[in-house]
């Protein structure tokens, strides 16, 4: 009892001696950097001193990296990680900084529930700040400690990528003056922070100059917290993003659960005009780094979405201007639009600041990767070849292109429409709405699409990329800025939203959720059967013609084993897997009670006269001629010899064309036989009327590689070899797979005991071919024993031996894969 009582009184008398020291005196000599929350910057010491004169109040505080690493497999890019809400509590000689739990409220609750649901779930207290000083309810803080802390988790987002143990070195860590500032309504604050370690891994090190030395540069504002903003319900028909919290104020007959929509505050400077300019537009800001032709497209594709909200009642609601000379990215107040450089193709990326009670859009960071350009100028050079007549080695350098009507389509022109569409991409993320990936089905209805070539195949055999990407948005995007920022009057809101997603219906504009095979990225038109015949056509021209033509002048040779070959070779990959989702597949409504369920059921499997369609043009993939790599080439993939090294020479020596062609088998083959996509196909046998059944799928792939028969030419059967051991390896993984049900393990296992009986009776001459056969027949016996041990982990073969290559990536979703050697 007597030790507790000194220590009350040591507490005690630590408070008393703060408040004999005024603000005054204890920042003698220190700058007072007025503003939302004051601030004394003692570059001496190093510390920093906030002057908090409100305690319990919401306070709107955001991290942000100012700073990146320059690789997208670090994730630590510039743009904001993190969004909460604090407040500053009194706890004796200290000051909390609280984060309030917002995922559970009672907005409409008398005071005692209140408090009664804040007592029921945790906070968390992110510092407790000394005071140095007080006086009339103002709190001068020591905060130099809740600034200089690894606030963005860069040590755990390194720990957890394989990268290595860093920790923060305090010696090497301070306060970055040229952006620590106060305003009215916000204070923002930027520190230079260094991570050291012993062991920086390999990523690290090929992105620093010394990787055992780590420094960034981390951003924290503090924004007054906004008052009056009005929530709208948000709607599952429509894809407007979210905020989610349970309300314990509602009727416990009432779910629970909240959602509103995020989106800005817009006001018209005259209410009573159906069309009106905003007294505040959305204004977004252009990095200054970026190169100036790119500055023009961008502002193009963001301001596409002035036609979206002049139909919500808005002219001119969006602005793009120039950032100034010296302007802040980091700046709270601004939404700006970064240039991001890394080390290799990377995201491009576009998120809402948001105030974490309402869901009220505040501002937005916008990161657009620079390396895409490039890629999109990889695209370009294997559709266009501009040099004419044949090489010495038998090369076509010349393949026909349609190009736009009335205009000559040229490679900035491409890489400044898919800069324009990317825009509108990332600043639609922005202004709160989600992606639509439905929007192919409606022939482009959004650019909340993937932004994707298009190349068409003219009746005459041409490459046409008179329409390669959208010109503005689309008929969706329309409907869901309308539903995010119409205004109506309180009693007229429900009906307005209602008749906006009934307008949406009727026109047959498509949101599923992501489980429908419509949803699918980087597809294109609105057929699968159609998209997938085009990027098949277009794959053949573009192999055809594929060969010195594609290069730049004096570019090497071994250039032509970069990623415009994988471009070329996996040009039908979109299409591939869009077409397999069918596939065992059901169509899926984002449907509520009240829809109208007899014109829009919930689910339908999708026909079985489809899926059989696609899958025989899913095995015209696989067969041998469509799965190789004409020698005049092959013979031309030379290695590059700034890229190769000694440690290389076992993958770079010589293309492996067989690789290649397990690694497209597999896309096809490994994607058809997932344990959930048998298991459909067996259960809606049972549902379905002539349906495409487990056995038909399995016997329809061993028919296309171990029925086919010899050819002539020994590549053919080099090849039908390669999608053999795709199809076995596939179906063993099926069979062993811990997701695969009863039914679909004991169909695998009887077709792999029939094909083994089968491989018994044959003998070939070739002794690769016999190997060949004679190993599955072991393979299959092995596995019907022990499926455990038996069970190859991949019917593909992997992507290179070390954990980053200096080879360009195979095109991903959207980077994907790996490199093919």
């Amino acid at each position: 009892m007597l030790r507790m009582t000194n220590a009350l009184m040591l507490l005690l008398w630590g408070s008393m001696a703060f408040s004999q020291s005024t603000i005054a005196e204890r920042t003698k000599g220190l700058e007072r950097i007025d503003g939302f929350i004051p601030f004394y910057l003692d570059t001496h010491n190093d510390k920093i001193l906030l002057e908090i004169s409100s305690l319990g109040e919401d306070v709107l505080y955001y991290v942000a990296t100012a700073h990146g690493l320059g690789s997208v497999e670090l994730g630590i890019d510039r743009g904001v990680n993190s969004q909460m809400v604090i407040r500053f509590e009194r706890a004796g000689s200290r000051l909390h900084v609280v984060q309030q739990n917002l995922q559970f409220r009672a907005p409409n609750g008398h005071d005692g529930l209140v408090r009664n649901v804040r007592e029921s779930f945790a906070e968390s207290v992110l510092a407790a700040l000394p005071v140095e000083a007080e006086e009339s309810e103002h709190f001068l803080v020591d905060a130099t400690e809740f600034f200089i802390r690894d606030a963005s988790d860069v040590k755990g987002r390194l720990r957890d990528r394989g990268q290595g143990t860093f920790h923060l070195d305090r010696t090497r860590s301070t306060f970055f003056g040229e952006r620590t500032k106060s305003f009215p309504e916000n204070t923002e604050v930027e520190v230079i922070l260094t991570f050291a370690s012993d062991e920086p891994g390999a990523l690290v090190r090929s992105v620093t100059p010394d990787g055992r030395s780590l420094s960034l540069r981390i951003h924290h504002s503090f924004l007054k917290a906004p008052k009056g903003f009005e929530m709208r319900k948000a709607d599952v028909r429509i894809g407007v993003n979210r905020l989610t919290f349970k309300d314990y104020s509602k009727p416990y007959s009432e779910d629970p659960e909240v959602s509103t929509i995020r989106r800005w505050r817009l006001e018209k400077k005259d209410p009573n005009v159906a069309i009106g300019v905003p007294i505040k537009p959305i204004t977004y800001y252009l990095d200054p780094g970026m190169p100036e032709r790119i500055q023009g497209a961008m502002r193009r594709g963001i301001l596409w979405w002035n036609r979206a909200f002049e139909a919500a009642g808005y002219r001119n609601a969006i602005e793009v201007k120039k950032a100034t000379p010296g302007m802040d990215p980091m700046d709270i107040r601004y939404a700006f639009v970064l240039w991001v450089n890394r080390d290799e193709r990377g995201f491009s990326s576009g998120g809402g600041i948001t105030d974490p009670r309402t869901g009220e859009i505040l501002g937005g960071t916008t990161r657009m990767d620079s390396h895409r350009i490039r890629t999109t100028g990889h695209y370009w050079q294997a559709y266009q070849m501009t040099d004419s007549g044949e090489s010495d080695c038998g090369f076509v350098l010349t393949v026909p292109v349609i190009q736009p009507e009335n205009t000559v389509l040229t490679l900035d022109q491409m890489v400044l429409d898919r800069q324009a569409v990317l825009a509108a991409h990332e600043i639609g993320h922005t202004l709160g709405f989600g992606h639509n990936w439905n929007s192919s089905i409606n022939e482009r209805a959004s650019v909340m699409e993937y932004p994707t070539p298009r190349v068409s195949v003219s009746p005459l055999g041409q490459l046409d990329l008179s329409e390669a990407f959208e010109t503005d948005v689309g008929a969706y995007d329309v409907f869901m800025a309308r539903y995010a920022y119409t205004d109506f009057s309180p009693e007229k809101e429900n009906e307005g939203l209602e008749a906006i997603i009934d307008e949406m219906r009727k026109e047959g504009v498509l949101y599923t959720p992501s489980t429908d095979p419509r949803w699918s990225w980087y597809d294109d038109l609105d057929s699968p059967v159609k998209y997938l015949k085009e990027t098949v056509a277009a794959r053949k021209i573009m192999l055809d013609y594929y060969g010195p033509g594609i290069l730049r002048e004096g570019e090497p040779i071994g250039e032509l084993r970069d990623m415009r070959l994988w471009m070329t070779y996996l040009h039908h990959r979109w299409g591939i897997e869009h077409a397999i989702d069918f596939i065992g597949g059901m169509y899926h409504e984002n449907v509520v009670k009240g829809d109208d369920l007899s014109l829009l059921p919930p689910t339908r499997i999708v026909p079985a006269e489809l899926q059989r369609e696609l899958l025989g043009l899913l095995l015209e993939v696989i067969k041998p001629e469509n799965l190789a790599i004409p020698e005049r080439i092959l013979s031309a993939l030379t290695t590059n010899s700034f890229s190769t090294h000694l440690e290389d020479m076992s993958e770079n020596y010589a293309f492996d064309h067989l690789r290649a062609a397990r690694i497209l088998s597999a896309l096809v083959v490994e994607e058809i036989l997932q344990p959930d996509r048998a298991a459909r196909l067996v259960a809606f046998s049972d549902r379905q009327e002539d349906a495409l059944t487990l056995p038909e799928v399995i016997d329809a792939l061993l028919s296309e590689s171990w029925m086919t028969k010899r050819r002539a030419d020994p590549g053919m059967n080099s090849l039908i070899r390669v999608t053999q051991r795709v199809v076995l390896d596939a179906l063993m993984i099926l069979g062993s797979h811990e997701e695969t049900t009863p039914e679909t393990r004991a169909v695998v296992f009887q077709i792999l005991v029939e094909l083994t009986a089968s491989l018994s009776d044959r003998h070939e001459k070739d002794r690769v071919t016999e190997a060949h056969l004679r190993q599955a027949e072991r393979d299959i016996a092995r596995f019907l024993v022990d499926p455990e041990s038996a069970t190859p982990k991949s019917a593909s073969p992997a992507w290179g031996k070390r954990p980053r290559s200096r080879y360009p990536l195979a095109p991903g979703p959207p980077l994907g894969g790996g490199p093919i050697r």
